[in-house]
C-alpha cells in the first residue's frame, strides 16, 4: 500500500463501488498500472461494532443519517497510512434515481438525491484535506448542475436564473478539488469555467471515433490498442454494425442548435467514405424554440437537405443527444419523421436521467423504436432503455492520461 500512487475511493457504495472496482481492474489489466493503483472501500455505520472507539484507528465510514445527511468518517491512522501522499480519486455517481436508503424493504423508503451525493463528495474532500495528497480528482460518470449554460442569453431578455454551472464548479474548487473527469458534460462551457477557476476539467466524448483517440497517450500499441479503442468508441462501433444492415438508409438527426456540432462530428466519421456534401445529405436538421415553460415550437431548418418531402421510407433515423429524461422532445421529432414515412427512429444518448416520476412517460413512447444509452446513471430495471456498458472503460482511459500527466509533472 505504501508504494501506491493512485488511490480510488468509491464514495457512496452500491453501484458506485462496482464502478470503482471496474475502473481499478481496467487500469491494472489494460494500462499496466498493477501495484501503482489501489482502492479504498468504505463501510456502513451499521457494520461497525458500536463499541469501536471514535479515535485514530477508526475505519473509513460513508453513510447517510436517517434524515439523509451525509456522513463521512475516518481515523487518523488509515488517513495517514493509506490516503496521505496519493493521487486520490473520488468515484461517485451524482445521480441515482433508484438508490434507496434506510429500509429498502419498507413501504416508504427514502431516496438519495443529487444534492445528497454532492454532500458526500464534499464530505470526502473535507476529510482528505486533513493530510497532504498529490491531487484530488473527482470521477463522475454524469455531472449534475450544468444546465445553466444559457444564463447570459436569458439575462439579455431580463430573465435571471441560478448559474448552477459556475457555482457548482467553484464550490468543488474551494473544497480542494483539483481535477474533474466526466462523460459528455451537458455544457461545453464547463471546461471554460473550470479553467478560469484553475481546475483541470476532462469531458469525455463517447461519440468519438477511433481516429480521435491517440493510442500512444494510453501507452497502447498493436492488437491490444485496437481491442481497447473499440471499447472507447461505443456509438461508432454500434453504427458500424448497423451500416451492414441498413446500408445507404442510415441518417443522423440534429434536434436543435445544441446538438448540431455533436451530430456533424459524428456523421463526418460515421460516413468517412463519403465526400463532405454527401455526408451532410445524411443529416436532418431540426430547430426547437422554447420562449416559455409551456410554449415550444419545432420544424426543419431551411438548409437541411433532408426535409418532409424526401424522408426515406426505408430509413433508420438516429437522434443523437447527451441526455434522455421523459423523451418528450425526441418523441415529437420521431412523430414527425414517422408521419412522413420513416421506417425506424432510435435515440442515442450518453445519459438516461429519467426520474421515477418520469418513467411511465419515458416508457410510453409511440414513435421511438429504441433508446440506447451508456450506463452512466444507475436506473430502475423497468426503464425501457438498452444500455451500453462503457462508463468504466471511458473513465479509466481518461484517468490513466490524467494520472500520467500528474506523474510527469513531478
Amino acid at each position: 500500500m505504501s508504494h501506491t500512487k493512485l488511490l480510488l475511493i468509491p464514495c457512496s457504495g452500491e453501484e458506485t463501488t462496482d464502478l470503482a472496482r471496474d475502473i481499478h481492474r481496467i487500469l491494472r489489466r489494460d494500462y499496466g498500472l498493477e501495484d501503482q493503483v489501489d482502492i479504498l472501500f468504505s463501510r456502513k455505520r451499521a457494520s461497525i461494532d458500536p463499541g469501536v472507539l471514535k479515535d485514530h484507528r477508526h475505519p473509513q465510514v460513508s453513510d447517510f443519517f436517517p434524515d439523509i445527511e451525509a456522513e463521512v468518517d475516518i481515523g487518523r491512522n488509515p488517513l495517514k497510512d493509506v490516503v496521505r501522499g496519493k493521487h486520490v480519486v473520488l468515484v461517485e455517481h451524482l445521480l441515482t434515481p433508484n438508490r434507496k436508503v434506510y429500509g429498502k424493504e419498507s413501504s416508504d423508503p427514502q431516496k438519495v438525491s443529487v444534492n445528497d451525493h454532492i454532500m458526500v463528495v464534499k464530505g470526502f474532500l473535507d476529510v482528505i484535506n486533513k493530510v497532504e495528497t498529490l491531487q484530488a480528482t473527482l470521477v463522475a460518470p454524469y455531472l449534475s448542475y450544468l444546465r445553466s449554460h444559457s444564463v447570459k442569453q436569458y439575462e439579455a431578455r431580463g430573465f435571471f436564473q441560478f448559474d448552477s454551472l459556475s457555482k457548482t464548479l467553484k464550490d468543488y474548487r474551494d473544497d480542494g478539488l483539483n481535477a474533474l473527469l466526466t462523460i459528455d458534460p451537458h455544457s461545453p462551457k464547463a471546461v471554460q469555467v473550470a479553467e478560469e477557476l484553475g481546475m483541470d476539467f476532462h469531458g469525455i466524448n463517447p461519440f468519438q471515433s477511433g481516429r480521435s483517440i491517440n493510442p500512444y497517450k494510453l501507452g497502447l500499441s498493436g492488437e491490444k490498442a485496437k481491442e481497447i479503442i473499440k471499447r472507447l468508441r461505443p456509438f461508432h462501433e454500434r453504427f458500424a454494425e448497423l451500416k451492414k444492415e441498413y446500408g445507404e438508409h442510415l441518417y443522423i438527426v440534429s434536434v436543435d442548435n445544441g446538438t448540431e456540432r455533436r451530430v456533424e462530428n459524428f456523421a463526418d466519421r460515421a460516413f468517412a467514405e463519403l465526400p463532405p456534401e454527401d455526408v451532410y445529405a445524411r443529416v436532418i436538421y431540426f430547430y426547437k424554440g422554447r420562449p416559455s415553460y409551456l410554449i415550444s415550437s419545432m420544424g426543419i431548418k431551411n438548409f437541411s437537405q433532408i426535409n418532409e418531402k424526401n424522408i426515406d421510407k426505408e430509413g433508420l433515423y438516429i437522434i443523437i443527444d447527451d441526455m434522455y429524461a421523459s423523451g418528450s422532445s425526441a418523441n415529437k421529432v420521431a412523430h414527425f419523421l414517422k408521419e412522413k414515412g420513416a421506417k425506424r427512429v432510435e435515440v442515442w444518448v450518453s445519459h438516461a436521467v429519467t426520474m421515477p416520476i418520469q418513467q411511465e412517460k419515458a416508457n410510453n413512447r409511440d414513435y421511438i423504436d429504441k433508446v440506447v444509452c451508456l450506463d452512466t446513471v444507475p436506473q430502475h430495471p423497468d426503464l425501457d432503455v438498452e444500455y451500453i456498458k462503457a462508463s468504466a472503460d471511458l473513465l479509466a482511459a481518461e484517468l490513466y492520461k490524467t494520472h500520467q500527466k500528474l506523474v510527469a509533472s513531478r
